[in-house]
């Protein structure tokens, strides 16, 4: 019989986010100002949830094929070997969710032309955002190993790990056996993807979007595309734009604009930057209705953080990665950092704090990422 797709990760998951369906990472906000205490709005049912639903009746559809045939071990319905590009400007449109994964599939990687993938077998995922999706898209089984970025979920978390997505060995890799990597242009260094090439492990690099939100969508898209389950990518895909749409409409009923200053911090590392334009947290913020404080200070990506610089931004907001707040001690350590203590937000512990690649792996949390964002700067719209 045909092996159908029935995923637990995503079941549960699912069942986590209903206590709050905008606290998919198992964390709120640290606003300590500014927290609800009334009604709770109705929200749609998540992403994941729907797609589960969506898929598990295609599942049965497959059992249900797969029984009629005259072979008790029935193969996947046979398809010719399709072209689809990988990059943010293409993905396949959306049509029946697969039982299994349908293969051989060819899709354009990033800077490197057509890659044909015949097996997902044995996955690795080189970045959590991309392990995040894989897992999102029922195919968490079949990874063998992620890279130490890779939070969530927690079944990712627990995986055998390759590195870091920057610093990557081939040699760890390839003795992990995959049959396809997939992975974002931050994997590397380039020569270790090239070596992973050579060596004859189809590799998959899909853009990460992270210009637009619109991204999020043709990143689901393509990862799905590449691991012959378009299908599933394109349903989880229109589902996590619903979901997107609707906090946008929301965020569009703001009638002010706070400035938020996105920090990363790292107390064992004693690391302090302000991020800007580039640094992926802008994206959220703007979207949210709020002015991204380095942004605006003409900063880029990431600038080293001064106490004359981050007092002279004045922000109403500070905006941290939870890992990043945990490791200075939480608020109170946060506002011994040099000029934190002297700025609005400082002044009246206005600190908001979201999952590592919930806030910045534009994905299928990115609108969960943005809820929570919409309610910590604009209560009233709750």
């Amino acid at each position: 019989m045909a092996v159908t797709w029935s995923d637990p990760d995503i079941e549960h998951g699912a069942r986590h986010r209903e206590e709050h369906p905008a606290r998919r990472a198992g964390r709120r906000p640290s606003v300590a100002r500014r927290r609800s205490h009334g009604p709770q709005r109705a929200r749609a049912l998540p992403a994941q949830l729907r797609v589960t639903a969506v898929l598990a009746v295609a599942a049965v559809a497959g059992m249900l094929l797969a029984g009629c045939g005259s072979s008790d071990e029935a193969e996947p319905p046979a398809a010719p070997s399709s072209s689809t590009s990988a990059g943010p400007s293409a993905g396949p449109s959306a049509g029946p969710s697969e039982a299994a994964p349908v293969l051989p599939v060819t899709v354009s990687s990033a800077g490197s032309g057509d890659v044909t993938v015949t097996d997902v077998s044995r996955i690795i995922p080189l970045n959590g955002e991309i392990a995040e999706i894989v897992f999102a898209l029922g195919l968490g089984d079949q990874v063998v190993a992620t890279d130490v970025s890779a939070t969530y979920p927690p079944e990712a978390a627990a995986k055998p790990k390759i590195g870091y997505q920057r610093s990557l060995a081939a040699e760890g890799i390839l003795a992990l056996r995959p049959t396809v990597l997939v992975g974002t242009p931050e994997a590397g260094p380039p020569p270790v993807i090239e070596q992973l090439r050579s060596a004859g492990v189809p590799t998959v690099i899909v853009e990460r979007g992270a210009e637009s939100l619109d991204g999020v969508d043709a990143k689901i898209r393509a990862v799905g595309a590449a691991l012959g389950v378009p299908g599933r990518g394109a349903a989880l895909a229109a589902t996590t734009q619903t979901e997107l749409d609707e906090v946008l409409e929301r965020a569009a009923g703001a009638t002010d604009s706070p400035k938020v200053a996105f920090l990363y911090v790292r107390g064992q590392q004693n690391v302090a930057m302000i991020g800007g334009e580039g640094s992926g947290a802008d994206l959220l913020i703007e979207a949210a209705h709020g002015v991204d404080a380095g942004s605006a200070a003409g900063l880029g990506e990431f600038t080293p953080l001064t106490a004359e610089a981050l007092v002279a931004a004045d922000p109403d907001h500070l905006l941290l990665l939870s890992d990043g707040l945990e490791s200075v001690g939480g608020i109170d350590g946060l506002l011994r950092l040099p000029g934190v203590a002297q700025t609005t937000a400082g002044e009246n512990r206005a600190v908001i704090d979201l999952d590592d690649l919930e806030l910045l792996g534009l994905g299928p949390r990115t609108p969960a990422a943005l809820d929570e964002l919409v309610d910590a700067l604009h209560p009233g719209l709750r």
